[in-house]
C-alpha cells in the first residue's frame, strides 16, 4: 500500500514538474529544422546550377547567331572557343557531366525544321544532319514572319548532371536541360564550321 502511495506522488510530481518540457518540444522539433536547414541550401544551389545552364544555352546559341558569313566559314578553333566560353559561366560547379550541343537548322516554309550541321562538345553528342528537329509552333511562325520563306535557326540543348552539394535532401544526381534558339544575326545560313567540329 506504501509503495502505492508512494508511485501515485510520484505522478503527481512527474506531472507539476515542467522542467524538460522545452528540452523535449526542442527535441520533436530538431530533425524538421535540419531538414527545413539542409533542404534550403539545396534548392538554393539546385536553383544556381540550373539558371546557370539556362545562361550557358543562351550563351552557345547567341555567339554562334552572332557569326557574319561575309568575314568567312566559322572555324573549329572559334566553335570551340564558345563552348568553352559558355562552360565557364558554370564556375565554381564542376564542368564533369556539362554536355553542349549547337545545331543550325533551316526552317522552310512548311515549318518542318531539319538539322543542317551539328557540333557535340565534352560528351555532348550532335544532331544527324538532315534529321528533324521538333520545333514549337509559334516558333516556326516566328522564322516564317522574319525570314518571309525558308529560315534558319541557332540551336543550343545544355544537359548537366547535378550531384547535390550534401547529398541529405536529394541523394542522387538531377539531370538539368535547357534549349536556346536564335535567329542568326545576318539571316542567311551558316556553314558547318572549317576543320570539323571541336571535342
Amino acid at each position: 500500500m506504501r509503495a502505492v502511495r508512494w508511485a501515485k506522488r510520484l505522478l503527481r510530481r512527474f506531472k507539476r514538474n515542467e522542467r524538460g518540457a522545452a528540452a523535449v518540444e526542442f527535441a520533436l522539433i530538431l530533425p524538421f529544422l535540419i531538414t527545413l536547414y539542409m533542404g534550403s541550401i539545396e534548392a538554393s544551389s539546385l536553383f544556381t546550377v540550373d539558371r546557370r545552364i539556362e545562361v550557358i544555352a543562351s550563351t552557345g546559341a547567341d555567339l554562334i547567331a552572332r557569326w557574319n558569313p561575309n568575314e568567312g566559314t566559322i572555324t573549329k578553333a572559334i566553335v570551340g572557343d564558345y563552348f568553352k566560353a559558355a562552360e565557364g559561366i558554370i564556375t565554381p560547379y564542376s564542368t564533369t557531366g556539362l554536355n553542349q550541343v549547337i545545331s543550325v537548322l533551316v526552317v522552310p516554309a512548311t515549318g518542318e525544321a531539319k538539322v543542317v550541321w551539328s557540333c557535340g562538345f565534352n560528351g555532348g553528342t550532335a544532331r544527324v544532319t538532315n534529321t528533324d528537329y521538333v520545333l514549337q509552333t509559334t516558333m516556326k511562325k516566328m522564322v516564317r514572319d522574319n525570314t518571309a520563306g525558308t529560315g534558319y535557326l541557332v540551336a543550343s540543348e545544355t544537359s548537366y548532371s547535378y550531384k547535390p552539394v550534401l547529398g541529405m535532401v536529394f541523394p542522387n544526381a538531377i539531370t538539368l536541360k535547357n534549349e536556346a534558339l536564335f535567329l542568326p544575326r545576318f539571316g542567311s545560313a551558316l556553314a558547318a564550321p572549317t576543320g570539323g567540329c571541336p571535342t
